[in-house]
């Protein structure tokens, strides 16, 4: 009898414990796996000769591919995880040959089969660009960084390949050992046993709100409304009067770029389309020279586009070496520089849901600049401004209305990210906007950020895990109204003339009082940081 008394006790401390557990725990949370690699091979591969229309070529070991002549199609079948979410996709071609051209890669139908297919019956071309190779080189694989939409997570999908202007390729097909590969990156979701609850902390204090002063605002663009909106600063270091502030027009009729001298009077405008986001670099080696590049994104036709500014006229001249097609809709862009390879690169930011997009800049040997495509990074929505930290190779980029985000700038970083600040803690109110560094000596400096629905500018440190430093706005001064609204911002230490010897920051004003349209203010940067 008492081994039965004990046993009955056993039992009561056992639910007893079961239910203390169940009180602490809370609901199980979805946690993410590590990511998985995949490498698939093509399932189908064949090109297709308008010499030959009427032939096919699904057996062949070596896939002709050029321009408009010979073109490739490739398939392979998916089948990841049901919870899993693609992180990066990449296409790798091993090339018999080495031409001084990339492939161009294409979105495609399925609708074709590799023993059938030919020229006269192939499924409509789609022209759209998804990505490109670098230059193609004797047994060595290319590799094509996709968007990360243009791959399925179950099911197959189907590529299409030419060529840049003026070159043909031979490239190995899947009848060989050296096979045209997928390589995909994905996450997985699973459910961890429940955690205890922690109710977490109440959120600080809104921050207090210091005021500067501007002296100088921007005479506006031609029209009406907010159609003034991003700003990149070139200083000029041998004659600091000289500087100029470059700044989009992003009007959806008549829209363009313009250049403003240090007093705020236009000294060029170009209408070439709805610009959105506007980034300056210094150096860039073009035709053996030394040039000031320009380079902003165009929401017209979703292109990035590129220009040369002239430091003695200072105005600008296009020097895109063709149409640069980008992830559509785009909505904002920057440059980087990067200190370690010392190349140079432009991301493009998507307007709702989809890709940021890294583009290698080269020199074309015929004195333009031409684009790669060497990485992308799903964003799940609208993320305009971006800024890179060219000497400690970071990339900050606005999700408008989730957070600020960190990665790292080189293009084999991948999607990786910390946030630097949310919308939720209570120091930025959406839309997070415009981005711009101070450098400071030493990796020291200052992370600007715009927080567009407090008219506000939050300051962080540039080092570091970016610790929040201050929040400022910019108030009225004499006949200078004070900005609402704001946008764009841009930031430099040097010296750009006077009342700005010790620097300057750029601000957007959407609602310009006494003009018709949006325009810029000019702030000492010494009222900041002093």
């Amino acid at each position: 009898m008492l081994s039965h008394f004990r046993l009955f006790l056993a039992s009561l401390l056992a639910l007893a414990t079961i239910g203390a557990f169940a009180l602490l725990s809370g609901v199980p949370k979805t946690a993410v796996a590590a990511p998985t690699t995949v490498t698939l091979t093509a399932v189908a591969d064949t090109y297709v000769s308008t010499a030959s229309p009427n032939s096919n070529f699904g057996r062949a070991t070596s896939l002709a591919v050029s321009q408009n002549t010979y073109r490739v199609l490739l398939r392979f079948d998916v089948s990841l995880p049901a919870d899993s979410s693609i992180t990066n996709a990449s296409l790798r071609i091993y090339s018999r040959t080495s031409v001084n051209g990339s492939l161009i890669v294409h979105p495609a139908s399925n609708a074709w089969e590799e023993t059938t297919v030919t020229s006269a019956n192939q499924p409509a071309w789609q022209t759209a660009e998804l990505a490109r190779t670098g230059v193609l080189r004797s047994s060595q694989y290319a590799s094509a960084t996709l968007p990360t939409s243009a791959v399925t997570t179950s099911g197959s999908v189907s590529f299409g390949l030419n060529t840049t202007a003026g070159v043909q390729g031979s490239l190995a097909s899947r009848e060989t050992t050296q096979r045209p590969q997928l390589v995909i990156t994905y996450d997985s979701t699973t459910t961890p046993t429940p955690t205890p609850t922690v109710t977490p902390p109440p959120p600080p204090p809104p921050p207090a709100i210091s005021t500067v002063l501007p002296v100088v605002e921007t005479v506006g663009f031609s029209g009406s409304g907010d159609i003034s909106d991003d700003s990149a600063i070139w200083v000029d270091q041998a004659n600091p009067a000289n500087s100029v502030v470059i700044a989009d027009k992003k009007a959806t009729s008549g829209g363009g770029i313009g250049v403003f001298g240090m007093d705020g009077k236009l000294i060029q405008f170009r209408g070439d389309g709805m610009i959105g986001n506007v980034d300056v670099r210094t150096s860039f080696p073009l035709a053996g020279q030394s040039i000031v590049l320009v380079g902003a994104n165009n929401r017209t036709n979703n292109t990035l586009v590129l220009y040369s500014l002239d430091t003695t006229s200072r105005t600008l001249a296009p020097v895109a070496a063709r149409s640069i097609a980008t992830f559509a809709p785009n909505v904002g862009s920057c440059l980087y520089h990067s200190r370690i390879s010392g190349k140079f690169y432009a991301f493009v930011t998507p307007n709702g849901a989809g890709s940021i997009q890294q583009f290698e800049l080269v020199d074309n040997g015929a004195g333009r600049v031409d684009a790669v495509l060497v990485r992308t990074l799903s964003m799940s929505s609208i993320t305009e401004s971006c800024v890179a930290d060219d000497e400690l190779g970071h990339l900050y980029v606005g999700q408008e209305d989730v957070a600020i985000w960190k990665y790292g700038a080189e293009p084999g970083a991948g999607a990786t990210r910390v946030s630097v600040d949310t919308v939720a803690a209570g120091r930025l109110r959406a839309d997070i906007e415009g981005m711009s560094i101070a450098y400071g000596a030493n990796g020291s400096g200052k992370l600007f950020v715009s927080s567009q629905g407090d008219s506000t500018i939050a300051v962080y440190e540039r080092a570091g895990s970016n610790p929040f430093i201050k929040k400022f706005r910019v108030g009225s001064n004499g006949t200078i109204d004070a900005v609402t609204g704001t946008d764009g911002i841009d930031v430099t230490i040097h010296n750009a003339g006077p009342q700005f010897e010790q620097g300057l920051l750029v601000v957007h004003d959407e609602t310009n009082t006494g003009g018709t349209t949006s325009n810029l203010k000019y702030v000492p940067l010494s009222a900041v940081l002093g």
